[in-house]
C-alpha cells in the first residue's frame, strides 16, 4: 500500500470560511433542540551509598524474590490498566483493517442510536429503523432515564418486533448526534482494544455541550476500554474512513483546529492524526457552501476501501455547490489505495427542503443492509436513481432500504448522523446485560 502519511487540501484552495466561532459547530444544546441550536516518561532513579543496605532491606529484597516472583508469573498477563483485575475477554483475531479506524461499511457488532426523547418525539423513525434492520445487527438505543427506555421498549412491542430488535441503555447526553461526540474504536494488538476521544466543542459551546463532551469517557466505561484523548476539535460526522489508513474529512477540521491558542499548523494535525488514529493519509475536500454543519457526510460515504459515492448538483441549480462537488470527485479519484484508485460514482443530491440540506450519503450500513435517507416530497425516480447507485458498487447480497427521514431534516440532521458503528471485534455482552429490558423481563 502507498504510504500517504501527509494532509492533502489542494481542492479547497478557493475555500474562504467565514464561520465564526459561534457557528463552527451547529449540533444541539439540549435533547430535542436542533443541530443549529447548536509524555514523556520521568525515569525516577534512587541511589544508595555503597554499603548502606540495612538487614531490614535485605529481608524485604529476598522476601520479594521468593514471594513476589510466583505473584507476578500468575498476573504478569493481565491487562496494564486493570492489574489485579480479571483479564478482559480476547477479542476476536485482528484483520489488518482493525488497526485503523473502523470502515463503516465492514461488518459491525452492533449499532448505537442516539435516541434520547426523540423516541417519543419520533417514534416512526426509530421504528421503521428497526424493522428495516430486523435483528441483521445487535441495535442499541441511547437514552436518559429509564422512563425513555420504557418508551422504547413499548415502541418495539407495539411493532410486533422482539424485544432483541432494539434494546436501550442508559447514557446521559444534550444531543441526539451520537456520530459526532462517540469516540473512535481502534485496536492495538492483537487482544486489546482502546478508544481515542476527539474534542466535540468549540470555546462558546464547553457548558451547553458537556454531557456530549464526556461520552467518550463513559463509553470507555461500557466497554472497559482504556481511553486516549486526542486534542483535536473532530467530529464524527466530518470522518470518513475506508478502513485502510485513509482519512477523509471537510476543511472545517482544518478550519476548526488552526484557530485560538492551539492553531495547529498542517503538519501538526498530520502528526496527531498518524500518532494517535494510525493513519497513513488524510485528505480534506470543501465542504457544501451554505450547509451549516460543514460535514463530509452530507455529500460522500465510501463502499469499500477503494470506491466512493458522491453526491452531484445541477450547475443550473447551484452553480457553486455544482461545482465543487466535481471538483472534489476528481480530487478524490486521484487518491490511491492498497486495492487500486479510488473509484467515485456520483449520486443525485436530493433538492434543499428550505434552508435545509437533504443527502442520499449521509447513510447506516448494517451488515448487508444500508438504510438511506427518504423523503417524502423528493420525485421517487429521483430517489429510485440513487437506489441504483448504491445497488451498482454494494458487494453481492447488500439490500438497500429507505427511511423517511423528513423528521431529521428539520433538526438539520439524518441518519448517519444518528448512529454510531461498532467494530466486528468488539465484544457487546456487557451492553446487552446492561441494557433495557434486562433478561428477567424477557
Amino acid at each position: 500500500m502507498k504510504k500517504h502519511k501527509k494532509l492533502t487540501h489542494k481542492n479547497i484552495s478557493n475555500y474562504k470560511s467565514k464561520t465564526s466561532d459561534s457557528t463552527l459547530s451547529t449540533k444541539s444544546d439540549e435533547v430535542g433542540s436542533t443541530k443549529s441550536d447548536a509524555h514523556k516518561d520521568k525515569k525516577v532513579t534512587v541511589l544508595f551509598p555503597k554499603y548502606s543496605y540495612s538487614i531490614f532491606t535485605l529481608v524485604i529484597f529476598i522476601s520479594g524474590v521468593y514471594f513476589g516472583k510466583p505473584y507476578w508469573q500468575k498476573e504478569k498477563n493481565n491487562d496494564l490498566y486493570n492489574i489485579g483485575a480479571p483479564a478482559r475477554k480476547i477479542l476476536p483475531l485482528p484483520e489488518p483493517e482493525d488497526f485503523y479506524p473502523v470502515a463503516e461499511f465492514s461488518r459491525n457488532s452492533a449499532i448505537l442510536l442516539g435516541c434520547h426523547n426523540h423516541i417519543r418525539l419520533m417514534p416512526k423513525l426509530y421504528g421503521d429503523i428497526a424493522k428495516a434492520i430486523n435483528g441483521k445487527v445487535p441495535l442499541f438505543g441511547i437514552v436518559s432515564d429509564e422512563s425513555q427506555a420504557k418508551a422504547g421498549n413499548n415502541l418495539i412491542k407495539n411493532l410486533g418486533l422482539t424485544p432483541e430488535s432494539m434494546r436501550f441503555i442508559i447514557n446521559k447526553a444534550n444531543s441526539i448526534w451520537i456520530r459526532d461526540y462517540a469516540p473512535f474504536v481502534l485496536r492495538y494488538d492483537e487482544e486489546n482494544a482502546f478508544m481515542v476521544d476527539a474534542k466535540y466543542r468549540t470555546r462558546d459551546q464547553i457548558e451547553a455541550r458537556k454531557k456530549d463532551e464526556l461520552m467518550g469517557i463513559r463509553f470507555a466505561k461500557m466497554f472497559d476500554l482504556p481511553v486516549r484523548s486526542i486534542p483535536l476539535v473532530l467530529e464524527g460526522g466530518n470522518f470518513i474512513s475506508n478502513g485502510d489508513g485513509l482519512l477523509l474529512t471537510s476543511a472545517k477540521t482544518l478550519q476548526v483546529n488552526k484557530e485560538g491558542k492551539a492553531a495547529y499548523s498542517d503538519p501538526q494535525l498530520v502528526n496527531m492524526f498518524n500518532d494517535y488514529l494510525g493513519v497513513d493519509g488524510v485528505f480534506a475536500v470543501a465542504p457544501l457552501q451554505g450547509e451549516p454543519n460543514g460535514h463530509i457526510d452530507m455529500f460522500m460515504t465510501m463502499v469499500a476501501k477503494n470506491i466512493a459515492v458522491i453526491g452531484e448538483i445541477p450547475p443550473a441549480e447551484d452553480p457553486i455547490n455544482s461545482a465543487r462537488l466535481n471538483e472534489t470527485a476528481r480530487f478524490i479519484s486521484t487518491i490511491s489505495t492498497s486495492a487500486g484508485p479510488i473509484q467515485v460514482n456520483r449520486i443525485p443530491m436530493p433538492p434543499k427542503w428550505g434552508e435545509d440540506w437533504r443527502s442520499y450519503t449521509n447513510v447506516i450500513f448494517a451488515n448487508g443492509i444500508l438504510l438511506m435517507p427518504s423523503f417524502s416530497d423528493v420525485d421517487p425516480s429521483l430517489e429510485q436513481r440513487a437506489v441504483q447507485v448504491y445497488q451498482s458498487v454494494l458487494p453481492r447480497g447488500w439490500i438497500v432500504k429507505k427511511i423517511n427521514c423528513d423528521s431529521l431534516v428539520k433538526l438539520h440532521g439524518q441518519l448517519h448522523c444518528i448512529s454510531y458503528n461498532l467494530p466486528k471485534f468488539l465484544p457487546v455482552e456487557k451492553l446487552i446485560e446492561s441494557s433495557f429490558p434486562d433478561k428477567s423481563s424477557l
